[in-house]
């Protein structure tokens, strides 16, 4: 006589022969329970994915066995699996949390157990430590003389007796340092340094001896009084906007020269470069840019191929874009240095891509067109931040300018129209930027 076994959904149907059925019923009861928790999908996970350090860690489980010695534990992602940092046995239920007691900081694995078992039957990650933003380190003033000795606030850190804060030269590889202390374990404080020579530094903030960079900020050590004005209104901003429309103008220029790049082309690359290095030296309290090297650059243009000049001048650029957006400049009515920077270089990048076009066929290209659009797209988008100074300036110029006109001039002749449209209204706006 033959009878059916339990049915599951989705598990086969099982048929035993009775005479047998004392020795087959273990196995009938593991595969049940094996059956029943493939189907009820085990998980664990922590209340939320970032933990301050020190705070209790809540992990949820579900889907357990709910035998008293299921058990989930935390770890390193990288320990084998049955390695642990800490650990605790469930309650005996299938779903529930359970609590540790809080960590330092790292990037830890929970792990769920069943029975005393060393096989890992769910996983997820989570963090403990400070949201980078949260993490600040910061010079008391932002020009010290040579003889001055550093001031460092900083907080947010996460508390290791191996969190570091270096002080570092501007431009400098993220590991490099020219000062460096450990906080010894304090999430925030001051602590002093000694006085550097005169260049651009930058403070900068690391965890647990890690060289992973968390946070910078720029200072300037300078035979300038640490008093003087730092206040940028009018004519630096201007010039400002105006000369770093060269590195746009330099960077799409070579596109237009031949490998060898003509005598001209050099020429005219060298003086728009020539016009950033004094539109930067206009605002060079607020951005603490080594101007030298961009004065390396122009001296090396006639020896570079036309490639070689783009990727080294779109290096710059980008560079220099780095330096703006972290440099502790704050602008009238939330706008920033920023927002002049990006929409200089792509107006200059887009008036040179058009003045390659002069004296073409016409309309231009689409391949042209769709590149000078990218460039006025992302000049339009980065002077929107600053349109609460300038509010007479409306944005749609740059939409408007003639990329199918049939006169090759006609696109050119907008956007130098643009340029000088913006620099006008920079230049008569109330507003200002302070570097204190």
């Amino acid at each position: 006589m033959k009878v059916k076994c339990f049915l599951l959904p989705d598990i086969p149907v099982v048929t035993l022969d009775c005479r047998h059925s004392n020795s087959m019923h273990g196995l009938v009861v593991l595969f049940l329970l094996v059956a029943i928790q493939n189907l009820s999908g085990q998980s664990v996970s922590p209340s939320k994915s970032l933990y301050a350090p020190g705070e209790r860690i809540i992990v949820n489980y579900a889907g357990f066995l709910g035998h008293p010695k299921d058990w989930i534990g935390i770890a390193t992602k990288d320990m084998a699996e049955d390695k642990y940092l800490y650990w605790q046995y469930t309650p005996g239920t299938s779903s529930g949390t359970v609590t540790f007691n809080g960590m330092q900081h790292g990037e830890y694995e929970i792990r769920a157990y069943f029975d005393n078992g060393g096989i890992v039957k769910a996983r997820t990650m989570f963090r403990v430590g400070n949201a980078d933003a949260a993490v600040s380190a910061k010079t008391e003033k932002n020009r010290y003389l040579p003889t001055d000795q550093i001031v460092v606030s900083y907080s947010g850190l996460p508390g290791h007796e191996k969190d570091w804060i270096s002080l570092s030269s501007a431009g400098s590889a993220d590991d490099k340092y020219v000062s460096w202390q450990y906080t010894n374990g304090k999430q925030s404080g001051n602590m002093a340094f000694p006085p550097l020579p005169i260049g651009n530094y930058e403070v900068r903030t690391y965890f647990n001896n890690e060289s992973t960079l968390r946070s910078r900020y720029s200072f300037v050590v300078s035979t300038q009084s640490a008093t003087a004005p730092s206040q940028f209104c009018r004519t630096p901003l201007s010039v400002f906007f105006a000369g770093v429309t060269g590195l746009g103008t330099a960077w799409a220029r070579t596109t237009c020269e031949p490998t060898i790049m003509s005598a001209i082309g050099v020429r005219d690359i060298q003086a728009v470069l020539r016009n950033a290095r004094d539109g930067l030296n206009a605002v060079k309290d607020c951005i603490p840019f080594n101007i030298s090297e961009l004065d390396l650059l122009i001296g090396r243009i006639p020896s570079l191929t036309n490639v070689q000049a783009e990727a080294e001048i779109q290096s710059m650029i980008k560079k220099i874009q780095t330096i703006v957006a972290n440099s502790s400049a704050r602008c009238s009515n939330g706008t920033t240095l920023s927002a002049l920077y990006v929409s200089a270089v792509h107006l200059g990048a887009a008036q040179a891509h058009a003045s390659c076009q002069i004296c073409r066929a016409a309309p231009m290209p689409m391949a042209f067109q769709t590149v000078i659009r990218n460039h006025l797209n992302t000049a339009r988008d980065a002077f929107a931040a600053y349109i609460p100074c300038v509010p007479g300036v409306s944005l749609t110029q740059f939409d408007a300018v003639p990329l199918n006109s049939i006169n090759s001039l006609e696109a050119h002749t907008h956007i130098v129209g643009l340029h000088t449209n913006l620099l006008w209204n920079i230049s008569l706006s109330d507003c200002c930027c302070d570097c204190r």
